[in-house]
Protein backbone atom coordinates (compact mmCIF):
# COMPACT_ATOMS: atom_id res chain seq x y z
CA UNK A 1 0.00 0.00 0.00
CA UNK A 2 1.41 3.34 -0.93
CA UNK A 3 2.01 6.09 1.57
CA UNK A 4 -0.58 8.31 -0.06
CA UNK A 5 -3.25 5.58 0.09
CA UNK A 6 -2.40 4.85 3.75
CA UNK A 7 -2.52 8.55 4.60
CA UNK A 8 -5.85 8.85 2.81
CA UNK A 9 -7.32 5.91 4.72
CA UNK A 10 -6.05 7.34 8.00
CA UNK A 11 -7.62 10.70 7.18
CA UNK A 12 -10.89 8.94 6.27
CA UNK A 13 -10.91 6.97 9.54
CA UNK A 14 -10.17 10.11 11.59
CA UNK A 15 -12.96 11.98 9.82
CA UNK A 16 -15.38 9.12 10.49
CA UNK A 17 -14.45 9.10 14.16
CA UNK A 18 -14.88 12.85 14.44
CA UNK A 19 -18.36 12.72 12.92
CA UNK A 20 -19.59 9.64 14.81
CA UNK A 21 -21.78 10.47 17.80
CA UNK A 22 -20.16 9.93 21.15
CA UNK A 23 -22.06 7.28 23.08
CA UNK A 24 -23.71 8.79 26.14
CA UNK A 25 -22.34 8.04 29.57
CA UNK A 26 -24.54 5.52 31.36
CA UNK A 27 -26.94 7.27 33.68
CA UNK A 28 -26.11 6.74 37.33
CA UNK A 29 -28.49 4.46 39.15
CA UNK A 30 -31.00 6.42 41.18
CA UNK A 31 -30.04 6.64 44.82
CA UNK A 32 -32.23 4.58 47.09
CA UNK A 33 -33.85 6.82 49.62
CA UNK A 34 -36.86 6.88 51.85
CA UNK A 35 -39.44 9.48 52.65
CA UNK A 36 -41.18 9.39 56.01
CA UNK A 37 -44.24 11.24 57.23
CA UNK A 38 -46.21 11.68 60.39
CA UNK A 39 -49.91 12.06 61.07
CA UNK A 40 -51.24 13.20 64.42
CA UNK A 41 -53.63 10.60 65.88
CA UNK A 42 -56.64 11.19 68.09
CA UNK A 43 -56.00 10.34 71.75
CA UNK A 44 -57.03 6.97 73.13
CA UNK A 45 -60.51 6.82 74.61
CA UNK A 46 -59.05 6.35 78.09
CA UNK A 47 -56.86 9.47 77.91
CA UNK A 48 -57.19 12.08 80.62
CA UNK A 49 -59.00 15.15 79.40
CA UNK A 50 -58.38 18.60 80.81
CA UNK A 51 -61.52 20.26 82.17
CA UNK A 52 -61.49 23.99 81.37
CA UNK A 53 -63.46 26.79 82.94
CA UNK A 54 -64.98 29.67 80.96
CA UNK A 55 -61.97 31.79 81.84
CA UNK A 56 -59.43 29.24 80.57
CA UNK A 57 -58.09 28.11 77.19
CA UNK A 58 -55.68 25.32 76.29
CA UNK A 59 -52.95 26.27 73.80
CA UNK A 60 -51.90 23.23 71.80
CA UNK A 61 -48.16 22.53 71.38
CA UNK A 62 -46.65 23.38 68.00
CA UNK A 63 -43.98 21.21 66.43
CA UNK A 64 -41.04 23.34 65.39
CA UNK A 65 -39.86 22.83 61.83
CA UNK A 66 -37.95 21.15 60.41
CA UNK A 67 -38.75 18.05 62.42
CA UNK A 68 -36.45 15.14 61.57
CA UNK A 69 -38.21 12.09 60.18
CA UNK A 70 -36.62 8.65 60.20
CA UNK A 71 -34.95 7.25 57.11
CA UNK A 72 -36.43 4.24 55.38
CA UNK A 73 -34.25 1.30 56.51
CA UNK A 74 -31.75 1.03 53.64
CA UNK A 75 -31.23 -2.72 54.03
CA UNK A 76 -34.96 -3.30 53.44
CA UNK A 77 -35.25 -1.21 50.26
CA UNK A 78 -34.64 -4.09 47.83
CA UNK A 79 -37.48 -6.11 49.42
CA UNK A 80 -40.23 -3.77 48.14
CA UNK A 81 -42.27 -4.27 51.27
CA UNK A 82 -45.89 -3.18 51.66
CA UNK A 83 -46.46 0.08 53.56
CA UNK A 84 -45.52 -0.06 57.25
CA UNK A 85 -46.98 2.31 59.84
CA UNK A 86 -45.45 2.82 63.26
CA UNK A 87 -47.65 4.47 65.91
CA UNK A 88 -45.83 6.32 68.68
CA UNK A 89 -46.76 8.25 71.80
CA UNK A 90 -44.66 11.34 72.47
CA UNK A 91 -44.66 13.17 75.82
CA UNK A 92 -43.82 16.84 75.43
CA UNK A 93 -42.52 18.49 78.59
CA UNK A 94 -43.20 22.01 79.83
CA UNK A 95 -40.05 23.21 78.06
CA UNK A 96 -41.16 21.83 74.67
CA UNK A 97 -38.65 18.97 74.67
CA UNK A 98 -39.71 15.36 74.14
CA UNK A 99 -39.29 13.69 77.53
CA UNK A 100 -40.55 10.24 76.51
CA UNK A 101 -41.41 8.31 73.36
CA UNK A 102 -42.72 4.77 72.96
CA UNK A 103 -44.37 2.63 70.34
CA UNK A 104 -48.15 2.80 70.72
CA UNK A 105 -50.16 -0.39 70.28
CA UNK A 106 -52.80 0.52 67.71
CA UNK A 107 -54.73 -1.56 65.18
CA UNK A 108 -54.06 1.15 62.56
CA UNK A 109 -50.36 0.33 62.82
CA UNK A 110 -50.48 -3.45 62.54
CA UNK A 111 -47.51 -5.12 60.87
CA UNK A 112 -48.45 -6.11 57.30
CA UNK A 113 -47.83 -9.57 55.91
CA UNK A 114 -44.31 -9.99 54.59
CA UNK A 115 -42.68 -7.62 57.10
CA UNK A 116 -40.55 -9.68 59.45
CA UNK A 117 -38.30 -6.93 60.87
CA UNK A 118 -40.65 -4.38 62.44
CA UNK A 119 -37.88 -3.23 64.79
CA UNK A 120 -36.00 -1.88 61.75
CA UNK A 121 -38.82 0.67 61.41
CA UNK A 122 -39.58 1.26 65.11
CA UNK A 123 -36.01 2.04 66.29
CA UNK A 124 -35.34 4.89 63.82
CA UNK A 125 -38.85 6.25 64.38
CA UNK A 126 -38.31 6.52 68.15
CA UNK A 127 -34.83 8.02 67.64
CA UNK A 128 -36.25 10.67 65.30
CA UNK A 129 -39.23 11.74 67.43
CA UNK A 130 -37.00 12.08 70.49
CA UNK A 131 -35.20 14.93 68.68
CA UNK A 132 -38.39 16.90 68.02
CA UNK A 133 -38.89 20.27 69.72
CA UNK A 134 -42.18 22.06 70.30
CA UNK A 135 -43.48 25.40 71.36
CA UNK A 136 -44.89 23.98 74.60
CA UNK A 137 -48.55 23.58 75.41
CA UNK A 138 -49.96 26.03 77.89
CA UNK A 139 -53.06 26.67 79.95
CA UNK A 140 -54.17 30.31 79.72
CA UNK A 141 -56.15 31.51 82.70
CA UNK A 142 -57.82 34.91 82.78
CA UNK A 143 -58.32 36.71 86.12
CA UNK A 144 -61.53 36.11 88.07
CA UNK A 145 -64.43 38.02 86.61
CA UNK A 146 -63.23 37.67 83.01
CA UNK A 147 -66.22 36.57 81.02
CA UNK A 148 -65.80 37.48 77.37
CA UNK A 149 -63.33 36.75 74.57
CA UNK A 150 -60.01 34.94 74.53
CA UNK A 151 -58.70 34.18 78.04
CA UNK A 152 -55.12 34.35 76.70
CA UNK A 153 -55.66 37.95 75.55
CA UNK A 154 -57.24 39.13 78.82
CA UNK A 155 -55.32 41.71 80.85
CA UNK A 156 -53.49 39.91 83.65
CA UNK A 157 -53.86 36.44 82.08
CA UNK A 158 -51.34 33.79 83.08
CA UNK A 159 -49.92 31.07 80.85
CA UNK A 160 -48.89 27.88 82.59
CA UNK A 161 -46.74 25.52 80.50
CA UNK A 162 -48.38 22.09 80.47
CA UNK A 163 -46.95 18.67 79.59
CA UNK A 164 -48.95 16.71 77.01
CA UNK A 165 -48.95 13.34 75.30
CA UNK A 166 -49.32 13.31 71.52
CA UNK A 167 -49.71 10.27 69.28
CA UNK A 168 -48.40 9.99 65.73
CA UNK A 169 -48.49 7.47 62.88
CA UNK A 170 -45.29 7.36 60.84
CA UNK A 171 -45.83 5.74 57.44
CA UNK A 172 -43.04 4.06 55.47
CA UNK A 173 -43.88 3.03 51.91
CA UNK A 174 -42.41 2.37 48.49
CA UNK A 175 -43.77 3.31 45.09
CA UNK A 176 -42.29 1.64 42.03
CA UNK A 177 -39.27 0.64 44.07
CA UNK A 178 -38.66 4.16 45.40
CA UNK A 179 -39.17 4.21 49.18
CA UNK A 180 -41.05 7.04 50.87
CA UNK A 181 -41.74 7.93 54.46
CA UNK A 182 -44.74 10.21 54.60
CA UNK A 183 -45.90 12.99 56.83
CA UNK A 184 -49.66 12.62 56.68
CA UNK A 185 -51.55 15.58 58.03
Amino acid sequence: MSRSVAAGMLALLLAACASAPVPPEPAPAPAAHGEVGAALLAPDGDSNRMALGRHQRFVYPTLEQPAALPDYPAALLPLRLPPVEVCVDVVVGTDGQVVAAAERPDTRCATPDGVTDRAAFVAPTLAAVRTWTYWPAALCTAPDGFDDGDPCAAPGATETPTPVRLSYAIRFRQHNGVPMVERRE
